[in-house]
């Protein structure tokens, strides 16, 4: 394993641990798979086999598989300390364990022969990699291990923007530049924040004699929750990100390519509790000035048969 990708693991299974003992952050992931406008019926799904690389240690996507009928879930990952954690997860989600097939494994050398999965999915993952070519390497990888007329999806998080291009790297640099900056985020939780609220209340009454009303504190407390604090983690502590190299055209070609036609880039709304739901309509709708502005492409997702 080498630095990077065995850091980005043990990064993402910190986070995956938070988002699996949430209720909400856990619903939130859940819904992104059972409402987004799959080409094909999820009555398709029913005693078929299907590999989630890249799994992590959450299960949210191999929870909804097996709720759509899949006979078999595999998942592949880096190293094997998260194997134990998602099996517990999805176990005590009613999942049977020994439907279960999880074992080791990198992206780049996918332990398992040609043709032999249904359906593929790499999600949020090659982004993470360390180049553009291991990203190719990795996409066809996936492929090779689909069967004719299975599908593969992939996703690749906000190419282009503001957030993506400016906000996030400065953020990020400051991250690795700033101990007390790192110190926050790294310990960042709903308490913390919602005691920084208590702070800033308190202060201003004190220089000011002026009170804020405890009611608009409170439902500004409620924007902040798990969800929230990891995705602040998730932003800022990630080693590597390709997102703004994955565009539609990239990823598109990568699927022709490697031989795949009916290629989809999926679209859907995702319905957030926490601040973000201010800016989840700038995420769907693509076509607005400011939607440009922040995300410029939006969100990649695609999905395409093999031929």
């Amino acid at each position: 394993v080498d630095d990077i990708s065995g850091l980005t693991r043990k990064i993402y299974e910190s986070q995956h641990e938070k988002y699996a003992a949430d209720k909400d952050s856990y619903q939130r992931l859940y819904d992104m798979y059972n409402n987004a406008p799959w080409p094909m019926s999820k009555e398709w799904f029913k005693g078929k086999k299907a590999l989630d690389a890249g799994c992590g240690n959450a299960g949210c996507l191999i929870l909804w598989l097996f709720h759509q009928g899949i006979e078999n879930v595999y998942g592949i990952d880096i190293g094997n300390e998260w194997i134990k954690k998602l099996k517990s997860n999805l176990v005590k989600k009613g999942i049977s364990q020994s439907k279960l097939k999880l074992q080791p494994g990198s992206l780049l050398n996918i332990p398992f022969e040609d043709n032999y999965f249904d359906f593929v999915s790499i999600n949020g993952v090659l982004i993470h990699l360390n180049n553009v070519q291991e990203i190719k390497d990795a996409f066809k990888e996936g492929a090779r291990v689909l069967k004719q007329g299975g599908y593969y999806y992939t996703t690749y998080g906000v190419s282009g923007g503001l957030i993506t291009d400016a906000v996030l790297p400065a953020i990020q640099k400051y991250y690795n530049d700033n101990i007390y900056f790192k110190e926050l985020i790294d310990n960042i939780s709903p308490k913390k924040i919602h005691d920084i609220f208590d702070f800033i209340v308190k202060e201003h009454l004190q220089q000011t004699g002026e009170h804020i009303e405890p009611e608009h504190i409170k439902t500004i407390k409620s924007l902040f929750g798990v969800d929230y604090c990891v995705f602040l983690q998730n932003y800022t502590q990630r080693p590597t990100d390709f997102s703004s190299t994955c565009t539609p055209e990239f990823v598109e070609s990568l699927y022709e390519k490697n031989g795949f036609h009916s290629i989809v880039r999926q679209s859907y709304y995702v319905k957030r509790k926490d601040i973000r739901k201010f800016l989840a309509p700038l995420h769907y709708s693509k076509n607005e000035l400011i939607s440009k502005a922040f995300y410029d492409r939006g969100a990649v997702d695609f999905i395409g048969v093999k031929k």
